[in-house]
């Protein structure tokens, strides 16, 4: 029996990290904004995942619990002692192509809860209620700052072209 209830944890596992790795990588990458801690986090959520093994309501739940757990690791770690006594190097991150590049470069260059809800409503498709829920914010909040990301997007990308011309 115990052999079993181990075998059907580590199925669980297996299929949570197929399921969710690619969104809290990206979660992580975005808020953290380097590969390393991205990794860190990365492994952390699944730790927990594993720690814990919470039992979900259905996959909405699951899945909002993997945003929230990976947002509150992103929170812990850029409002630890230790990362505020470090430095940043310089990375680059490749994509396929330039434009995927420039959109990747200035959404990190939004502040943190733009880039959340930016990820959150465009990436993984949720809606704003939905989104407020999952960063126990209200509505309006979110709204405010979908708004105010899509302002500096959008001047920042204008900005871009017209410096080409």
């Amino acid at each position: 029996m115990v052999k079993e209830d181990e075998m059907q944890r580590e199925e669980y596992l297996k299929e949570a990290i197929n399921n969710y790795s690619d969104m809290v990588y990206r979660i992580a990458l975005t808020r953290c904004g380097n590969k390393e801690n991205a990794e860190d986090i990365f492994q952390e959520v699944f730790l927990k995942l594993s720690e814990k093994m919470p039992i979900f309501e259905n996959k909405e739940h699951e899945k909002a619990w993997f945003i929230r757990v990976t947002i509150n690791l992103t929170k812990n770690l850029h409002n630890s002692a230790w990362n505020k006594k470090t430095t940043a190097l310089e990375e680059n991150i490749v994509f396929e192509t330039k434009e995927e590049n420039d959109v990747f470069n200035t959404v990190m260059g939004l502040q943190q809860n733009y880039k959340t809800v930016i990820y959150l409503f465009y990436y993984e498709g949720y809606k704003v209620k939905e989104i407020s829920e999952i960063l126990k914010t209200s509505e309006n909040t979110i709204k405010t700052w979908l708004s105010r990301a899509r302002e500096e997007l959008k001047e920042k990308i204008e900005g871009g072209f017209e410096d080409e011309e």
